[in-house]
């Protein structure tokens, strides 16, 4: 396995958890993620809906993307899309919300450095290959 259809596939693995842990236990999920609790059945179906089974879908093309080497790029193009947009976004809140909690400090920090390193990856020279 490439370095790069690692860092695809460890992405996929954390969306798929993170989907699942959504799914399934909405509310003690948020509240570790965030500190908040959900008040309605709405809350509780939209936040399955969008932060389970979006991530969860999410982490299922990550891992198709890195198994088809084909995808290789493709993948890495797409991680740094999601890594990039949820950096901006969280960045954004931190410094219009201020208070951040750890949690989301650490996936800052994570984002930021998946995103670099999958441009590092995209951006070096393909290996020579010898005809034979």
């Amino acid at each position: 396995m490439t370095l790069s259809q690692w860092i695809i596939r460890l992405n996929a693995v954390f969306f798929v958890l993170y989907g699942l842990a959504f799914m399934f236990v909405p509310e003690a999920t948020l509240y570790w993620v965030t500190g908040s609790v959900m008040n309605t059945a709405s809350a509780i179906i939209d936040t399955r809906a969008t932060y389970g089974g979006m991530s969860l879908a999410i982490g299922l093309l990550l891992f198709y993307f890195s198994i088809k080497p084909v995808y290789e790029k493709l993948g890495l193009i797409f991680v740094m899309l999601i890594m990039g947009n949820m950096a901006l976004g969280r960045s954004l809140g931190i410094l219009l919300e201020g208070e951040p909690n750890p949690i989301m400090w650490l996936f800052l920090i994570g984002e930021v450095i998946t995103l670099l390193i999958s441009a590092w990856l995209l951006r070096r020279p393909e290996p020579k290959t010898q005809l034979g």
